[in-house]
């Protein structure tokens, strides 16, 4: 079955690779309008803070896409950590070549950035970069436990370089990376023999990608894109047992043609992503490790009028597993400019969360070893709002949506009952979070505000109710009376605020807060702290090459978990400077 596949993969890709070679023939107008979801998370380093752009006249802008030398980037993680201000310089082009920046603070916080231009060419560009994210700090637990403190760490480094050739109706582009994570497990095991004791997972990533992308509207528009990763860990559930490693391809083709003239667009997607695992002699308690292979085949027609526009599409999904199953959900939305600033808008959508080994690590590397997350699937997921750009010096988000996810999976801490237990016999805890399933039902009702009525200070307000219900729950010895949404917040608040005092010296506050979070605890619900993160800064830039700044996060110094067991660190201080050379 593998040689189908890469037979598979390298003829979708030879045939994005013959349509870079069609001469342009026609030259036409295109006007494109992104559009993305305000839904930030406390992974979040930097909340996003605008709201989604009304249509304005298009100004041509410098191409900065691929210039990833002059902006800061960190991988995601999802322990609550200071992070440093932005450089806030977001400039369309600038004359230096790269950038320097270091930053540390208590809790052996350090965060440091590296990036060099190599080639900037009109055709040619090459560029490198290099981050780095740790910590070493003690942290307490939340619950009574003996210790009730733990030492938290992790060490990041991850290095990447990018190129980009531009043809003159194609661009190429080639980057490689590779991810060198180091973390220990400190989940609170209530006392209880640590399955790792104090020695630390590592994890390493290579990747490789090839894209192709048209950037003249011919007779047929395409982009399409290689992605290869290999991963390899240190250690299974305990340090004797075998780890888990493993390869993983994807690869993406969307095609379209433009008819009828304007922007009206008859399509296909297509993405193919598998999973393959290296054997190995698995623990008798463990799951069984098998492959996974998906195909998604999503065709689209898009019609776009002066005031309106309309996509209406299908997701089609293959998925080989340890099951072979089919899924079709909607790919469709609808756009209507009321006036020039106000426009009523409604999406529908849906799929398949893959959930593979490298998706999950982004959501929490501290899940157990060798463990796989079954996917879910999405039947249908509508957002439906109305964006108000009307009023002077404010634009306003208002939006609802109902969604419904099979096989979600909810992160709780690693639950182990001994084989002649009985229910209601408590359970052993180990350090790792564990996936519980469940079918689940959400829907939502929020709105965001966005103001800069007065120049110097940029403010943007986020709410959100989200409602819960959850059914078909596996993964648990014992199953609470009542099921909830574990670990998902009910109310969500978020504010960001930037305010010049000067055109080099900028202030940022921040504020998060998260309430009615729960976990399961020996077959019974508890209530975990609410999320309460209130942080500020400031940036100064000495002159064009260096600049300054300093951030304290959890100014409060409140005690949450970001799941049950795995707490936040307390107030913290990160200060640093970017050197641009």
């Amino acid at each position: 079955m593998r040689k189908n596949i890469f037979t598979v993969i390298v003829g979708l890709f030879s045939t994005v690779a013959l349509f870079a070679q069609t001469p342009k023939d026609t030259v036409l107008t295109r006007q494109l309008e992104l559009e993305r979801e305000f839904n930030p998370t406390l992974q979040d380093a930097n909340k996003i803070n605008s709201l989604p752009a009304i249509r304005e006249p298009q100004v041509p802008k410098a191409n900065t896409d691929y210039a990833t030398w002059s902006t800061r980037a960190t991988p995601p993680l999802e322990i609550a950590l200071p992070k440093p201000g932005e450089i806030m310089t977001d400039i369309p082009f600038s004359l230096h070549k790269g950038y320097l920046s270091l930053r540390a603070g208590n809790y052996a916080n350090i965060d440091g950035a590296l990036g060099f231009r190599f080639l900037d060419s009109e055709t040619d560009k090459l560029n490198f970069m290099f981050l780095h994210n740790s910590t070493n700090g003690d942290i307490d637990y939340n619950q009574v436990s003996t210790p009730n403190w733990i030492k938290s760490k992790y060490m990041d480094n991850f290095a990447k370089l990018n190129f980009r050739h531009i043809f003159e109706t194609v661009n190429f582009d080639l980057h490689t990376s590779y991810l060198h994570s180091q973390f220990n497990y400190y989940g609170n095991n209530f006392g209880k023999a640590r399955m790792h004791d104090d020695n630390n997972q590592i994890l390493g990533v290579f990747n490789l990608k090839a894209a192709l992308q048209s950037t003249q509207p011919d007779l047929l528009n395409y982009t399409g894109s290689l992605n290869y990763h290999y991963f390899t860990t240190k250690y299974g559930r305990t340090l004797s047992d075998e780890s888990l490693n493993g390869n993983q391809i994807e690869t993406e083709v969307d095609l379209n043609k433009s008819f009828l003239g304007g922007d009206n667009l008859l399509g296909v997607k297509g993405n193919l992503t598998g999973v393959f695992y290296d054997k190995f002699e698995q623990n008798e308690n463990e799951d069984e490790i098998s492959n996974f292979l998906m195909l998604d085949v999503s065709p689209y027609i898009h019609f776009e009028g002066f005031n309106w526009k309309v996509r209406l599409g299908t997701n089609i999904d293959f998925v080989f597993d340890d099951e072979n199953q089919f899924y079709i959900s909607p790919n469709a939305l609808l756009s209507v400019m009321l006036t020039e600033n106000t426009s009523l808008y409604l999406n529908a959508n849906g799929g398949v969360q893959k959930n593979t080994y490298l998706d999950m690590y982004k959501e929490s590397r501290y899940l157990l070893p060798n463990t796989l997350v079954k996917h879910s699937y999405t039947p249908y997921d509508f957002v439906a709002g109305t964006k108000i750009g009307a009023i002077d010096g404010f634009r306003i988000d208002l939006f609802g949506g109902y969604k419904k996810t099979e096989s979600e999976h909810f992160l709780l801490l690693n639950p182990v009952y001994s084989p002649d237990s009985t229910p209601s016999e408590q359970p052993n805890y180990q350090e790792f979070l564990y996936p519980t399933l469940g079918d689940l039902t959400h829907s939502h009702i929020g709105g965001i505000i966005h103001s800069n009525i007065w120049s110097p200070l940029d403010l943007s307000v986020k709410v959100k109710k989200n409602f819960y219900s959850v059914s078909k729950v596996k993964g648990l010895e014992v199953v609470p009376t009542e099921l909830k949404a574990w670990n998902k917040p009910s109310f969500e608040a978020d504010i960001r605020g930037t305010y010049s005092v000067t055109s080099d010296l900028k202030l940022t506050l921040g504020y998060y807060f998260a309430n009615d979070r729960w976990t399961v605890v020996n077959g019974q619900n508890v209530e975990m702290d609410n999320l309460n993160d209130l942080n500020a800064g400031a940036i100064y830039n000495v002159n064009d090459m260096f600049s300054i700044n300093v951030k304290a996060n959890n100014i409060l110094n409140q005690s949450y978990d970001i799941w049950y067991g795995h707490p936040a660190q307390g107030v913290s201080i990160l200060g640093g400077f970017t050197f641009k050379f």
